[in-house]
């Protein structure tokens, strides 16, 4: 049942007959200016949560400091917004290594050590005592992610297919502990 029939059963029988001229037109505009109501309410409610793409996108890229590079497609974005917002809240190692496999890339994180008589021996890498604020992030077999045109995941005007860029050292810098310098590695085996 629509709005304009809606409205209709909602007349008093008596004394209006909802199938006249003006009042059947009269009707048939506020239905679709409920409708039209109900349609925005419904894509608000839908961008709530950034699950799909949807006309807040880019008032979630604003609030999580996003700018999306020129060209970047609709899932690109969407996939962005939801590793940052899945991405806030921990400083651990072990969440990092898992935040990177949330994005889809293999990493491992060295903690180089400063050379310490008694621990190292002959041979061993001479680092400074600053060393132990650096990480080195290794990434294994990394290839810029793959977007392919989706009906209900993609804009109109979209190649149907495309190559992204990597957001994993933006996100890193962006959610490291201050104190941290993360150098990346990039390893092919």
């Amino acid at each position: 049942m629509n709005y304009r029939e809606l409205l209709g059963i909602l007349l008093p029988a008596e004394a209006y007959d909802p199938n006249g001229e003006q009042i059947a037109a009269e009707h048939e505009a506020e239905g679709n200016a409920l409708q039209k109501a109900e349609d925005a309410a419904d894509r608000v409610a839908q961008g709530v949560v950034p699950l799909n793409p949807n006309e807040l996108l880019p008032d979630w890229e604003r609030v999580l400091g996003l700018t999306p590079s020129p060209g970047a497609t609709v899932q690109e974005r969407l996939s962005l917004v939801k590793a940052m917002i899945n991405a806030t809240g921990g400083l651990s190692i072990p969440y990092f290594i898992n935040l990177a496999k949330s994005l889809g890339y293999t990493i491992t994180i060295d903690e180089p050590q400063p050379f310490r008589v008694g621990v190292n021996r002959m041979g061993d890498a001479l680092y400074t005592r600053d060393t132990i604020w650096i990480w080195r992030v290794n990434v294994w077999n990394t290839q810029n992610p793959v977007y392919r045109f989706r009906t209900g995941r993609s804009a109109m005007g979209e190649r149907l297919l495309s190559f992204g860029k990597s957001h994993l050292e933006e996100i890193f810098q962006d959610l490291k502990p201050a104190h941290t310098f993360c150098h990346f590695v990039y390893k092919q085996v």
